[in-house]
């Protein structure tokens, strides 16, 4: 090879690197590294309440992105139809609620519970005119009339049951009701129900309609753990589990971070209420006015759900034959992906 031919290979090198150098930027805490296709792309089952709040201020907040994560959330009205949506592939995670229809899936071996979704003190609502009546004044009047939950075995059916019980009645005492939120208000509007357990920010409407009253709510804490219900957990399938891991130790580093954010919010720290009133009222369609004077559920900063309360749930659905035979949900419980606990 020639002297002129080395020298012009030698500058073409050169000006290649550096050319590569110039282009090529690392990643710092303004941009967040760069991940395959299969890393970063998660997509999620939320939900149309404030239950699913945190998975719609991760969004909001950006802490995916922060994560690495190419996040899709798919709001749904019901769980069953999430459950539904990630049994064919269609979603990696879910927020859930606790029911007999989710245990059975879990004894088919295909479920599996990853974190605390949130907890709720359930929120009784007596139609108004039978409260001014006097009708039904106290809990123990619930004795023969009809009351909304969405479905037999459903979460709010549980909880329902726990404050017949605690009163010295039994889900057979009373006119179960099944129907979704809105179609709730709407029967309490026609009086086609006496009263209703609804989620927020179904329940804080329904007051601010003039549709209902809230029984106090201290009086209904007492039948229950002190931060509520465990009613939503986070659900993802075995599978995923297995072959996406490194997946779900990412979006639950942006899961959790919400849940402090969220938590704060819930406290009424500034200016993480206002921030959190706004992101909520958009995606539920609720007026910042309801959501601010929503009882806002619990969900536990670190993740951990209340796993002695979703043991009891469990029990209980299977003395009622509602579950079809006994679950060992320590093999289904796995909060290893939760940050706390890499």
């Amino acid at each position: 090879m020639s002297r002129k031919r080395t020298v012009a290979l030698f500058v073409a090198v050169v000006a290649i690197a550096l050319i590569v150098t110039f282009l090529w930027t690392p990643p710092s805490p303004e941009r967040p590294p760069q991940y395959s296709q299969r890393e970063s792309q998660i997509k999620v089952g939320g939900h149309t309440t404030q239950l699913g709040a945190c998975l719609k201020i991760a969004e909001a907040k950006e802490f995916y992105r922060k994560n690495g994560l190419d996040a899709t959330i798919r709001l749904v009205k019901s769980s069953k139809q999430s459950m539904a949506a990630m049994e064919a592939g269609d979603l990696d995670v879910v927020i859930g609620s606790l029911s007999a229809g989710s245990f059975n899936l879990i004894r088919k071996g295909d479920l599996v519970i990853l974190a605390d979704g949130s907890r709720v003190v359930p929120s009784v609502i007596i139609r108004k005119d039978l409260w001014e009546s006097g009708q039904v004044r106290q809990l123990t009047a619930l004795k023969g009339v009809s009351i909304r939950t969405p479905r037999e075995g459903s979460s709010s059916y549980y909880a329902l049951s726990k404050v017949l019980r605690g009163i010295g009645l039994n889900i057979e005492d009373i006119k179960p009701k099944y129907l979704k939120e809105k179609e709730a208000l709407a029967a309490l509007e026609a009086k086609q129900i006496d009263a209703a357990i609804l989620n927020e920010p179904f329940a804080t409407s329904a007051v601010e309609r003039g549709l209902g009253i809230r029984y106090d709510i201290e009086e209904v804490e007492k039948f229950f753990p002190p931060k509520g219900q465990q009613h939503m957990v986070i659900y993802t399938l075995r599978k995923t589990m297995k072959e996406k891991p490194q997946l779900l130790h990412k979006f639950f580093e942006a899961y959790v971070e919400a849940a402090k954010f969220y938590d704060q919010a819930r406290t009424g720290n500034q200016p993480q209420r206002d921030e959190a009133v706004k992101i909520i009222s958009e995606y539920t369609s609720h007026d910042k006015v309801t959501i601010e004077k929503a009882v806002w559920p619990y969900v536990a900063p670190d993740g951990k759900p209340n796993v002695s309360y979703i043991n009891e749930m469990h029990d209980y659905f299977v003395q009622k034959g509602l579950v079809d035979s006994p679950i060992n949900l320590d093999n289904v419980i796995h909060l290893e992906f939760l940050p706390e606990n890499k």
